[in-house]
């Protein structure tokens, strides 16, 4: 049989070695990686054995944007496993199926896992029922599948965000996958749908979805946008297991409830055990001009007119100017952004050769388009910050001078293999154009006074 089908029946012993061995397989993938980049491996932390592949955007490793994305990738292929085996393995115990949501959450999945390899199999000669197929259109429980879809989908995003205030597994991981759920099994109660058809219900109220919650001000238009591979994809497995559990033709709606309660749990987990992920970054640039100006460039930093990437167009912050009042450790910098002005504080000073600030009032990260001009989304102040900024001069013999910039960023998002290389992007783009600009700044002084 696949394995990653939601059909069929699998026994205690296959149950535990293949949920095991795919559970575990994530530990053995980091491990891997740290031996390969000879950096040590602290297996003495909690999170390394309950979210692992997290592990691989620490401070004291860099992996590349796609080496990160595949990591993703295979947390993703690993949680499908689970679910497909817990859901198999529920209903050899009699158990409900709903079990398979829990069982690729992080956290529960553990408990879930070790309670699904010793519950007994249901008694002998008790067979599967038969599924009767009708009318294969079922319009109306179709229309109920995609209105329960973007019930669960506004309730989800208000519970998470506005409750519990996280952005993580549960809202863009567990979440679409029981939206997904919810969708496939009334859209089939009735009567089968098919396959391809739960697929094209799940996809538009998850559509729909993301519409209602910028009509109700939860979402902006941008956020939706970045999110929505993610989500999507995964709608679509929870909706293979929605199929599945009507299929089976024994489970009422009231008994799918244990899906729908898994998610304020997860919300609530994250919420006590929220762990940000920081990052730091590091771009050069050459000036062809006298380090006095390129100084004065860095100091007062005047419009950048460099061209913006599209997601800066749509309203995600980006650096306009810069200028320090005062001199030496303690002045103040303030730091011009398309979403507002940040206050910075100067922490070290040598003139001529580097300056490096604190932020110590930040920005939003972005301004969410949408028909409203307020928007109910936390994640634009807080979820994704700077704590240090410096700017150094250096020169290597004849070489032109050079000027480095480095950043510390922190993010409060996960799953954090899905947004750490978009943040990499992010800030790696706006210092490319700020870096840009005092070269351009500088070198234009240069010629003016020439």
């Amino acid at each position: 049989m696949f394995p990653f089908s939601f059909q069929g029946r699998i026994g205690r012993v296959p149950y535990a070695l293949g949920s095991l061995a795919a559970f575990f397989s994530q530990h053995l993938a980091v491990w891997a990686a740290y031996r390969t980049l000879k950096t040590p491996l602290h297996i003495d932390d909690a999170m390394f054995w309950i979210g692992p592949l997290r592990t691989l955007t620490m401070e004291n490793i860099y992996l590349p944007a796609v080496i990160l994305l595949l990591a993703l990738a295979y947390f993703l292929v690993v949680a499908w496993l689970l679910a497909a085996l817990a859901f198999r393995r529920a209903a050899d115990a009699n158990l409900s199926e709903a079990l398979a949501v829990a069982a690729m959450a992080p956290v529960v999945q553990i408990p879930v896992i070790l309670y699904l390899i010793i519950a007994p199999p249901r008694e002998a000669g008790t067979a599967d029922p038969i599924f009767p197929r009708g009318d294969v259109k079922g319009y109306p429980a179709a229309a109920i599948g995609v209105v329960a879809g973007i019930g669960l989908t506004l309730a989800a995003v208000a519970v998470s965000t506005l409750v519990f205030r996280v952005y993580g597994y549960g809202l863009f991981v567990v979440s679409p996958f029981v939206i997904g759920a919810t969708t496939g099994y009334f859209a089939n109660r009735k009567t089968d749908v098919g396959g391809g058809r739960t697929a094209r219900l799940v996809i538009a109220a998850t559509l729909l979805g993301g519409v209602a919650l910028v009509l109700t001000a939860l979402e902006g238009v941008v956020c939706i946008l970045l999110a929505s591979p993610l989500a999507g994809g995964i709608a679509l497995v929870g909706g293979m297991l929605g199929r599945a559990i009507a299929l089976t033709g024994k489970r009422s709606s009231g008994q799918i409830v244990p899906g729908f309660a898994l998610l304020p749990i997860v919300f609530a987990l994250e919420h006590l055990f929220a762990a940000p992920t920081h990052f730091d970054t590091q771009q050069a640039i050459a000036v062809n001009a006298p380090v006095e100006r390129v100084w004065n460039a860095i100091l007062h930093m005047d419009t950048i007119d460099e061209p913006l990437a599209l997601p800066f167009r749509l309203g995600v912050a980006y650096p306009i100017r810069g200028d320090v009042e005062g001199e030496g450790v303690g002045a103040v910098r303030h730091g011009e952004f398309s979403t507002g002005v940040a206050v910075e504080r100067v922490t070290e000073w040598a003139a001529n050769r580097k300056l490096a600030f604190v932020v110590e009032t930040d920005i939003p990260a972005m301004r969410e388009m949408s028909p409203y001009e307020h928007v109910h989304a936390p994640h634009v102040v807080g979820y994704f910050t700077t704590s240090l900024t410096s700017f150094e001069l250096e020169r290597r013999g004849d070489a032109p001078l050079e000027v480095v910039l480095r950043t510390s960023h922190e993010i409060r998002l996960d799953p954090i293999l899905y947004w750490m290389p978009m943040a990499r992007w992010m800030v790696a783009a706006n210092n490319a154009r700020v870096l840009a600009h005092i070269k351009h700044q500088a070198e234009r002084q240069r010629v003016t006074a020439q």
